[in-house]
C-alpha cells in the first residue's frame, strides 16, 4: 500500500470519527433550546449625551441576506446604485426593537423607526451598531473581542 493511500485512509477514518462525534454531540442537545443569540451593546450617543444600551438579536440567515441586499438598486440586470445607509439601518431596525417603540417614536416626534435612529445616532455610531450586529450574526469579530476570548480561555 502506498504511503499516500495509507495517509488518505487515515484522514478518511478521522473525518468519519469526527462526523460521528459531531452527530453524537448534536443528538445529546435539546433541540428546543436552540435560539438566536442576543446581546446588549452600549454606545455613548453624542447627540443625546448619554450611553445607551441597545438590545440586539441575531437574525435568521435568509432575513440578514435579504436586508443586506435591500440597499442595492438594480436596473436592467446591473448594479445602478448602493445605498449603504438604507442597508445598515434596515439590519439595525430588524435586530434592535428599541427604535420601533411607539412611545419613543411619539416622544421624539419621529414618524418612522428609521427617522428615530437618524435623530438619535451619528453616522459612526450607526456604523458601530451595525458592525456589532454583524458580529452577533457570526461575521468576524473585532481583534479586541478575539483577544478577550483568548485571554479568558487562557485564564480558565
Amino acid at each position: 500500500m502506498s504511503e499516500n493511500r495509507l495517509e488518505k485512509e487515515i484522514v478518511d477514518k478521522k473525518e468519519v470519527t469526527e462526523v460521528k462525534n459531531i452527530v453524537e454531540l448534536l443528538l445529546k442537545m435539546d433541540a428546543g433550546e436552540i435560539k438566536m443569540p442576543s446581546m446588549t451593546y452600549k454606545i455613548f450617543c453624542k447627540k443625546v449625551g448619554i450611553e445607551l444600551p441597545f438590545e440586539c438579536t441575531a437574525l435568521e440567515p435568509e432575513t440578514f441576506d435579504e436586508l443586506q441586499s435591500s440597499g442595492l438598486k438594480i436596473e436592467n440586470g446591473s448594479l445602478k446604485d448602493l445605498d449603504n445607509f438604507k442597508m445598515k439601518t434596515n439590519i439595525i431596525l430588524a435586530s434592535c426593537k428599541t427604535f420601533k417603540d411607539k412611545e419613543l417614536l411619539k416622544h421624539f416626534k419621529s414618524p418612522t423607526p428609521r427617522e428615530l435612529l437618524r435623530k438619535m445616532l451619528l453616522a459612526g455610531e450607526i456604523n458601530d451598531l451595525y458592525n456589532k450586529i454583524c458580529e452577533l450574526n457570526g461575521y468576524s469579530e473585532s481583534n479586541s473581542e478575539k483577544d478577550k476570548r483568548i485571554e479568558e480561555k487562557i485564564k480558565n
